[in-house]
């Protein structure tokens, strides 16, 4: 992440936060650092941080209310509530102290004092039921809190939220993360009671929109409810589904807009093209609907860009060899569906697919489809590195684990627009792109896709 001069004109946030209403008056942020320590400032919505460069600064934000992140010398976080129409002033003294004040000091002072960020006792083993009921009490214990403290009702009710979708991207979000850069393959246990508070989440206050992350969130709980079958997992209408687990119909217009923004930045094009209509009519919040016309110019562009690996296109034909130098051509694989993964050894969210691809692979074993886990390691440390992988993993036979020689540089990389890894691509039995951009295996569309491609039963 480069860093970079903080500027009135990053506060264009992605759809994801725009979809948060405008407020009606814009509030004010001066920022004072005359020792010129290194500090940053942004929504906490933002990934990655903006530094401040100049040693006063002033910043507007135009959507409010609405959660910042100040990180002082030493990467102490502060979080900063802003209103709209409000005036906050952060000064930062030659010892690296902050102070906060302005209109909402008040409020400033008692998240800084009561910062609730999942913290607990050493002896706790993350994501235990002991876990979860030790955060669930802090967050009680920081309700009666705000109770106690005689705040509005507006900030109360908001900053009550802004604890629970803490915990709540932490119990579901960092699970996936752990899970992801576990170190050796490490399985995360978790406790038996885990996932249970899913069959009564709901998301029915506004508020939410405020907060930081609230997209995330919500969708990482609607695909959580989708793996335990409280959703139905369908490839072809699954944004119906997931809006219609939604009953607030802002929080639903806002999170479809986001959805759908979503899709678009994973080249999900066909989802994008197949089930914009259908919850077209679900958008009804004006502020979410104004966005639509962007989206579909993004969808025209990308779709243009994407021509050449469109749905129906023949595949190129290409060879690829396995650890003891068997050679294939893609050609070989003709009357048969292909999943093929293009990854590398050195790509965590790659790795972690795999335990995925393979039982996916052994499910649909016998069934028509094909599964190649296609490496794009290359040169004097990546392919050793996947040669000693292969040796050393267990063997999986559903699965064909081969190289694409020339890795990174090879020439179908580019025909294929694969600009990073992990990228999963469905081909039919004609040779002919399927999904250029298909769903991963840890997700359950991908499985019922094929469910309904090869015509199996659950499997």
């Amino acid at each position: 992440m480069i860093l970079r001069p903080i500027r009135p004109a990053f506060l264009a946030l992605a759809a994801s936060v725009t979809a948060v209403a405008a407020a009606s008056a814009p509030a004010t942020v001066r920022i004072s650092n005359p020792a010129g320590s290194k500090i940053y400032f942004q929504p906490e919505s933002l990934q990655g941080y903006q530094e401040i460069a100049a040693p006063d600064t002033v910043i507007t934000v135009s959507d409010a209310p609405i959660y910042y992140r100040f990180v002082g010398d030493g990467g102490v976080f502060h979080p900063v509530f802003i209103t709209p129409g409000s005036s906050t002033e952060i000064s930062v003294n030659t010892d690296g102290e902050v102070s906060i004040k302005g209109s909402n000091e008040r409020e400033n002072r008692f998240m800084r004092d009561n910062n609730y960020i999942c913290r607990v006792p050493q002896t706790i083993r993350t994501y235990s039921d002991e876990w979860v009921d030790y955060n669930e009490k802090a967050i009680a214990s920081l309700d009666s809190l705000i109770d106690a403290s005689g705040f509005d009702q507006e900030f109360a009710a908001t900053h009550k939220l802004y604890n629970r979708f803490t915990f709540l991207n932490q119990r579901l979000g960092g699970l996936t993360l752990a899970k992801t850069f576990r170190p050796g393959g490490q399985k995360i246990e978790i406790g038996p009671n885990f996932y249970n508070f899913l069959d009564t989440l709901k998301f029915t206050d506004s508020r939410i929109l405020t907060i930081p992350k609230w997209f995330t969130v919500i969708n990482n709980a609607l695909e959580a409810k989708e793996v335990r079958g409280l959703i139905p997992a369908d490839n072809d209408s699954y944004m119906i589904s997931y809006a219609n687990a939604i009953d607030n119909k802002k929080i639903r217009s806002h999170y479809l807009i986001s959805l759908l923004d979503l899709t678009l930045k994973r080249n999900y094009l066909t989802d994008f093209e197949r089930q914009l209509p259908a919850v077209r009519t679900l958008i009804t919040d004006p502020a979410a609907a104004a966005m639509l016309p962007d989206l579909e110019k993004e969808y025209a562009k990308k779709a243009a860009e994407a021509a050449n690996v469109a749905a129906g296109t023949q595949m190129p034909d290409f060879l690829f060899k396995d650890v003891d130098g068997k050679e294939f051509n893609f050609s070989d694989f003709k009357g048969d569906y292909v999943l093929l993964d293009f990854w590398f050894t050195g790509c965590a969210p790659c790795r972690a697919e795999m335990p995925y691809f393979d039982e996916v692979a052994k499910a649909f074993d016998g069934h028509g489809v094909k599964f190649i886990s296609l490496s794009v390691d290359t040169g004097e440390e990546l392919y050793p590195a996947w040669e000693k992988m292969m040796r050393e993993k267990p063997h999986t036979p559903e699965v064909l684990s081969v190289n694409l020689p020339d890795g990174f540089n090879s020439p179908l990389l580019g025909k294929l627009n694969i600009h990073g890894v992990p990228r999963i691509m469905l081909i039919d039995p004609e040779g002919k792109i399927v999904e250029s951009y298909a769903k991963r295996p840890s997700d359950p569309k991908l499985r019922q896709q094929l469910q309904q491609l090869t015509k199996s039963k659950q499997l």
